[in-house]
């Protein structure tokens, strides 16, 4: 297969000093377009009105688990905001969600919102995104039974492969991996099944594999793990083939062994993951939402105690995505009330 021209040299890593410095032009030019806000700390969002539907992606995944407990708290924050959930197959409905209308934020792996960005994701034009913060990587998790015989990326070809629906990003990052690590994806029959139907279907012995993005653990393969024996591939070795091919939005991340009941820990590749907007989204709102991400992280903790909460020291890096100018403006108040 040829090999995509060599992505352009990495940019200097921004600081945080830097980004809210630079970023008060572009909060200054965004205001232009939503409107210029006041302030307001944690305790004044009681009046900020609107809607904020939530583009979550599978239910039951840890997507849709955290972004049900933040439309819940977004409630009793801002009371005169109505919050929803909206589902769907994964990153690029979540992104096709908010281009539509349907919905206010999503939520999306890094290089979904990247292609959306270039123009490059299926079924979505070019389109500006904005994000409200990065949270926690989300990880590609290929789990196959425990008696069977794959033992790597490259024994997939000729198999029937679970690897999220066609709208997911999920399907992005195992199609890529399986590129980077040598297979001819028209090799592998993909099924296209939602995270619980694919959960099924392993159990059952329909598909040989599985694969999904998400944070750690997912409970849909956590209950798996206690009805099936289960085995993680090794996808570690495809991490420097993925960046040479794409750019480095790839690292290699842990896959533990515990939550899963797996034999042995493996080595993954993992992906950022941010809340994304339109800059129409009013800046009142996009600052609310982004209050309650971080300043009711106890809420949140108890209703989703398994899903890792974001720190706001890495919330902001959300390259090449750009801050909502609301968001920013919480990052930067919430700068200048540390000092």
């Amino acid at each position: 297969m040829p090999r995509p021209p060599a992505p352009p040299a990495r940019p200097t890593r921004p600081t945080r000093r830097g980004l809210l410095l630079a970023g008060a032009g572009a909060a200054a030019l965004g205001a232009a377009g939503v409107g210029v806000a006041r302030a307001r700390s944690g305790d004044d969002l009681a009046d900020v009105a609107g809607t904020l539907r939530i583009a979550t992606g599978n239910p039951g995944a840890v997507f849709d688990r955290y972004g049900r407990a933040l439309a819940a708290e977004v409630g009793r924050a801002m009371p005169a905001v109505t919050s929803a959930i909206v589902s769907t197959g994964g990153s690029f409905g979540n992104l096709l969600a908010v281009v539509d209308g349907r919905a206010e934020v999503a939520f999306s792996l890094g290089d979904s919102a990247q292609q959306a960005i270039a123009g490059a994701a299926p079924g979505i034009a070019a389109v500006d995104l904005t994000a409200l913060a990065r949270l926690y990587d989300s990880f590609l998790q290929v789990l196959v039974r425990a008696d069977s015989d794959i033992g790597a990326l490259g024994a997939l070809a000729g198999r029937r492969v679970t690897a999220g629906e066609a709208d997911s990003g999920t399907r992005v990052v195992a199609t890529r991996s399986l590129e980077a690590s040598g297979v001819d994806v028209a090799d592998v029959d993909l099924v296209d099944l939602s995270l619980q139907a694919g959960v099924a279907a392993l159990a059952d012995g329909e598909v040989d594999a599985l694969a999904f993005v998400s944070g750690f653990p997912v409970p849909a393969l956590v209950e798996l793990g206690r009805q099936v024996p289960l085995r993680a591939l090794d996808v570690g070795a495809a991490v420097p083939d993925l960046v040479d091919l794409w750019g480095p939005q790839y690292v290699v991340g842990p896959l533990p062994a515990g939550p899963y009941g797996l034999p042995a820990p493996v080595a993954t590749v993992s992906v950022k993951t941010y809340l994304v907007a339109l800059p129409s989204l009013g800046e009142d709102l996009a600052h609310g939402f982004t209050s309650v991400v971080f300043d009711r992280q106890e809420a949140l903790a108890r209703a989703v105690p398994d899903v890792r909460q974001p720190t706001a020291a890495a919330g902001i890096f959300t390259q090449p995505v750009p801050l909502h100018p609301g968001s920013l403006r919480w990052f930067r108040e919430r700068d200048r009330s540390a000092t």
